[in-house]
C-alpha cells in the first residue's frame, strides 16, 4: 500500500486568542475526517497579539469586555466543546508561553506541542488563571518534562528574544490576523473558518503541494 500523503501544518496563533482555540477545534476535527487519507504533522507559531503588554499583564481593553461579542464568541465554543469564561483579570504577556510551546516543539518530535498549547488556552480562557511563570512551569511540568528544565528554558533570555523576533517576523509576513495556516509550506487562510474549509484546503495542500514521507522502516 502507498503511504499516505503528508501535511505539514504550521500554525499561527497567539495562546489568548480564542479564536485560535477555535480553530484549533476545527482543524482537529477536520483532520479526524481525513485520517484515512493522509497524516499530519503539526507546529505551533508565535504571534503576539499584545507584544507591548508588562511581564505582569496589562488591564483587559474596554472593547474586550463587551458582552454582546463575548456571548457570540462563547456561543462559538459551546460549538467546537470548549468553554470560554472570560474570567481572567488581566491580559498576559505571552512571550513565555510562546517559550513554553517552543520547548515541547523540541521534545518527542514536536508530538506534544498540540495537547500543551491546550493546556495553555484552557488555563487562560476557561479556568481564568494568569500564564505567570509559575503557571507555565506547572503545565510543563503536568506536560511530562522536567521542572528545572522547563523553568530554565522559558526563563533564558535569548529564548525569549528568539520569541519575540520570530512573532515579529511572523507578523511582518500576515496579511489577516490569527489564526493563521501554512499547509506544506503555503499560505492557506487566517481565521477560524468552518470544517469544510479546513478539509478542502488540507486537500489542496496534499494533491498540490506534497512533501515527502519519511519511509518506514
Amino acid at each position: 500500500m502507498a503511504d499516505k500523503p503528508m501535511v505539514d501544518i504550521n500554525i499561527v496563533s497567539d495562546v489568548t486568542c480564542p479564536f485560535c482555540w477555535i480553530g484549533k477545534k476545527k482543524l482537529e476535527a477536520s483532520m479526524k475526517k481525513l485520517e484515512n487519507k493522509m497524516e499530519f504533522r503539526v507546529q505551533w507559531s508565535p504571534f503576539q497579539l499584545r507584544p507591548e503588554a508588562p511581564p505582569e499583564g496589562m488591564d483587559v481593553p474596554p472593547q474586550y469586555k463587551e458582552p454582546r461579542l463575548l456571548e457570540r464568541i462563547r456561543k462559538s465554543g459551546d460549538e467546537v466543546g470548549i468553554q470560554l469564561n472570560f474570567s481572567y483579570a488581566c491580559l498576559p504577556n505571552t512571550t513565555m508561553a510562546h517559550a513554553l510551546l517552543d520547548f515541547v516543539g523540541t521534545k518527542d518530535d514536536g508530538s506534544k506541542q498540540s495537547d500543551v498549547a491546550e493546556m495553555l488556552f484552557k488555563t487562560h480562557f476557561t479556568d481564568g488563571i494568569m500564564l505567570s511563570e509559575e503557571t507555565l512551569v506547572k503545565i510543563g511540568t503536568e506536560a511530562g518534562y522536567d521542572t528545572g528544565e522547563v523553568r530554565a528554558y522559558i526563563t533564558d533570555p535569548e529564548n525569549l528574544e528568539n520569541i519575540r523576533q520570530a512573532s515579529q517576523e511572523n507578523r511582518s509576513k500576515m496579511t489577516g490576523g490569527v489564526p493563521t495556516y501554512y499547509f506544506n509550506g503555503q499560505h492557506m487562510f487566517s481565521g477560524a473558518q468552518s470544517e469544510d474549509v479546513y478539509i478542502k484546503m488540507l486537500t489542496v495542500a496534499a494533491e498540490r503541494f506534497p512533501v515527502a514521507v519519511k519511509s518506514k522502516a
